[in-house]
């Protein structure tokens, strides 16, 4: 699909469509498995400046984090290989039996990801001034393997577990060489889970 204005093109992916043969839920596992694998100290979740936004990114496809949660503007500044794919949560929501071990059986895991995001009201992404369909992706399969850092910053205890995920999220093809302005938000009803962030990219 394609969104163009002033002679700007943007490019990016469907839920019908399989980037690198993979679906689009699928490579949201990548995703979370990439953001909780990844120690505290570099993890680009965590970081607020960009400076560690190049970690672990080997594939085809390069991960942009959003927030933590934190009800605050994040502005990051990243370098990004050209002809990268770009997949990024406007906000999305992964839980496992390690943080929440009253949900015993996946089913429960399930319905209480999906409730979540049922109460996400604000979505909005914005690339180079371009409005960007943002698609609603649970994870493929819905019950997928992880393994949380115990370095994690998140302060929940580290190994390994099954979680389930589900989130909106953009999932770009790659952008031209150049300067690129990404911004995403998302937010809850009440307001508590709240994301903000915005990209200054080189891609290069």
């Amino acid at each position: 699909m394609l969104e163009r204005e002033n002679n700007i093109a943007i490019e990016f992916f469907t839920p019908e469509e399989k980037p690198y043969g993979l679906t689009y839920g699928q490579w949201t596992v990548k995703w979370w498995q990439w953001a909780h694998a990844t120690p505290k100290s570099v993890n680009p979740l965590l970081d607020e400046t960009g400076k560690y936004a190049s970690i672990n990114q080997d594939g085809p496809v390069w991960f942009l984090a959003g927030t933590a949660g934190e009800n605050k503007l994040i502005q990051r500044i990243c370098k990004i290989p050209l002809e990268k794919a770009i997949l990024f949560p406007i906000i999305n929501y992964e839980m496992n039996p390690i943080e929440k071990p009253e949900l015993k059986m996946e089913s429960d895991l399930i319905t209480h990801v999906i409730e979540d995001i049922n109460d996400i009201i604000i979505k909005t992404a914005i690339i180079d001034g371009i409005s960007i369909p943002i698609y609603r992706i649970r994870s493929d399969p819905r019950i997928f393997p992880l393994t949380i850092n115990d370095d994690n910053g998140f302060g929940i205890p580290g190994g390994y577990t099954n979680a389930t995920a589900d989130g909106y999220w953009v999932f770009l093809k790659s952008l031209p060489q150049g300067e690129h302005n990404i911004y995403f938000h998302g937010s809850c009803s009440g307001g508590i889970r709240n994301v903000t962030t915005s990209y200054s990219l080189r891609i290069i």
